[in-house]
C-alpha cells in the first residue's frame, strides 16, 4: 500500500514541475499551492485516523410547541338534563412557528362538542379550546373526553376530559318502601327521606295516593330534616313518616304515594309501597306461587273456561265464620268447598273453587297496567281478618 502511494505521489509531483517549467519559459507568473492529496487517511501504529468533522449542516426548520395549561376539569356535581355546559382549555405555543389545530374527536358525539380557535396560535401567544357538554344520562357519574389534532411533531394530539357527579335535583330513600311481616291487625311504620341539593328550602306540597280504595289505611306526615342531618352536598330535605293502618287484609298489597315539591324540575315524585300482611293463614294447591302470592291461572279460551280450587288454612279458628266472597271481577265465579275441621277445631281447610265459565267476555288481568283480579274471604276473626287472594288470567278469544 505504501509502494502504491509513493509511486502516485511521484507522478504528481513530476507533472507538476514540468508544467512549472513550460509556464517559466513563457514569462508566466506562477503562484504555489501548497499540494492537496485526497488520499486514504494512513494508518499509524496506534489505530485509524480520526474521520474528518465538518462544521454547520443544513439548517432546522422551525416548529410549534403545544402546551396545555390543565387537561382535565372536574365540575364537581350538575343536575341531571341540564344542557350547553363548557369549559375553556388554554394552549399556549411555545414553539418558534404558528401552532395549527386539525380537527377534533370526541367520547360522545351527542352529549360532547368542540369549538377550535379560528386562526393559528403565534409563538409566545396562547389560544382557548372550548369543550362543550349536556349532561343526560341515568349514570351517577359523567367522564367524556375530546382528543384535539395539532401539527407539533412531538406532540401531535391533545386530550382533555370533562369529569364530575351526576345529581338529580331531589333524591328519595328509600325509593321503594317495603313493609314486609305486618301482622294482621297490628300497625307498621317507615321513613321516606328526600333531599334537594340545589334548593335551600325543600317543600311537601301535597301528598295523595295512587289506589283510593286502600288509600284509608295509609296515613303520611312531612317534617323539615334539620341542616346536620342532610346528606354530603344536600342543601334542604323533608323526612316524610308513613304510617300503615290495621285493617288491610291478609295477604300482599301494592299502594303508590304521590308527592308534590316546590321544585320546578321535580314537581311530583312518587314512591311505590308494598307489603305483606300475615296471619294465622296458609294457602296451598295447583298453580298457587307462594312467594308471589297469587294463583297462575294464564290465558283461558273463551269457549272453553277453566276451574281452579285453592286451599285456605286456618290456625286458631274455632267457631269461625266466613263471610261471602267479594270479587273485583264479575267473570270470575268463587265458592267455598266443604269445610274440614282438623286437630280438635285448632286448624280450619277451606277449599276455594275458583270458576271461569265458558263464554266468559275477554278480559286480561295479567298484571302491569291489567292489574291482578283480586278475592277477599271476610272472616268474624280479629285475629285473621280479612283473607285475599289474587288471580292472574285472561280470557282470551279462540
Amino acid at each position: 500500500m505504501k509502494t502504491v502511494l509513493t509511486m502516485t505521489a511521484v507522478v504528481v509531483l513530476g507533472v507538476a514541475l514540468t508544467t512549472t517549467i513550460g509556464l517559466a519559459r513563457l514569462g508566466t507568473p506562477l503562484t504555489l499551492q501548497p499540494l492537496g492529496l485526497d488520499l486514504p487517511a494512513e494508518e499509524n501504529a496506534t489505530g485509524p485516523a480520526a474521520p474528518t468533522k465538518i462544521e454547520g449542516g443544513p439548517a432546522v426548520a422551525a416548529q410549534p410547541k403545544a402546551v396545555a395549561e390543565e387537561v382535565e376539569f372536574d365540575f364537581d356535581q350538575l343536575p341531571n338534563k341540564t344542557m350547553d355546559n363548557r369549559h375553556v382549555f388554554r394552549v399556549r405555543n411555545e414553539g418558534q412557528a404558528p401552532l395549527n389545530f386539525k380537527g377534533a374527536s370526541v367520547s360522545c358525539n351527542k352529549c360532547t362538542f368542540v369549538d377550535l380557535p379560528e386562526a393559528p396560535i403565534e409563538p409566545g401567544k396562547t389560544g382557548e379550546i372550548v369543550v362543550r357538554w349536556n349532561v343526560d344520562t341515568f349514570e351517577d357519574h359523567f367522564r367524556q373526553s375530546a382528543t384535539i389534532g395539532t401539527d407539533d411533531p412531538e406532540q401531535e394530539t391533545l386530550h382533555f376530559v370533562i369529569s364530575g357527579k351526576v345529581v338529580r335535583p331531589l333524591q328519595i330513600e328509600p325509593k321503594k318502601v317495603v313493609f314486609s311481616s305486618v301482622q294482621v291487625g297490628e300497625p307498621a311504620e317507615a321513613k321516606v327521606f328526600m333531599s334537594a341539593y340545589f334548593n335551600d328550602h325543600l317543600q311537601v306540597l301535597k301528598q295523595t295516593f295512587g289506589d283510593e280504595a286502600s288509600a284509608t289505611y295509609f296515613d303520611v306526615a312531612a317534617a323539615e330534616v334539620p341542616k346536620d342531618k342532610l346528606p354530603a352536598g344536600a342543601k334542604s330535605g323533608v323526612e316524610l313518616t308513613l304510617k300503615l293502618k290495621p285493617g288491610l287484609p291478609v295477604g300482599s298489597f301494592s299502594q303508590e304515594l304521590k308527592i308534590q315539591t316546590n321544585l320546578e324540575a321535580e314537581e311530583e315524585v312518587s314512591v311505590p309501597i308494598t307489603g305483606e300482611i300475615g296471619g294465622a293463614i296458609n294457602i296451598f294447591g295447583t298453580d298457587w306461587e307462594r312467594d308471589l302470592r297469587y294463583l297462575n291461572v294464564g290465558n283461558i279460551s273463551q269457549s272453553q273456561g277453566d276451574k281452579h280450587t285453592v286451599y285456605v288454612l286456618m290456625h286458631g279458628a274455632e267457631n269461625i265464620e266466613l263471610g261471602p266472597p267479594e270479587v273485583n271481577e264479575n267473570v270470575l265465579k268463587v265458592r267455598y268447598g266443604e269445610t274440614q275441621t282438623m286437630k280438635g277445631g285448632a286448624l280450619l281447610k277451606v277449599p276455594v273453587e275458583i270458576e271461569i265459565p265458558p263464554g266468559s267476555p275477554l278480559v286480561n288481568h295479567m298484571g302491569g297496567k291489567a292489574k291482578l283480579a283480586e278475592i277477599i274471604i271476610p272472616t268474624n276473626k280479629s285475629t285473621l281478618g280479612r283473607v285475599k287472594l289474587l288471580v292472574k288470567f285472561a280470557v282470551v278469544a279462540d
